[in-house]
């Protein structure tokens, strides 16, 4: 785990700040949550109940996507 001054300098470094680095992996891990529940609803068939979570589970992801990308691109304007 890198130490706080390890951090500074890598923001320093890449000109990256670590909140907008955070934002970036968490809107890409979103998006491939995202992804990952439209296979597993595919994977459901006949279990309506399966279905019906994963498909809650999917538009909250898609809430929290555009909850993410207005964060990140104010990060990336600074």
């Amino acid at each position: 785990m890198p130490t706080d001054n390890a951090n500074r300098k890598a923001e320093q470094v890449s000109g990256v700040s670590n909140l907008t680095y955070d934002l970036n992996a968490l809107l890409h891990n979103t998006l491939e949550a995202i992804a990952a529940l439209e296979v597993y609803k595919a994977d459901c068939q006949d279990d309506q109940e399966a279905s019906s979570l994963f498909d809650e589970l999917q538009k909250r992801s898609i809430e929290d996507v555009q909850r993410i990308k207005p964060l990140l691109i104010k990060q990336l304007s600074r």
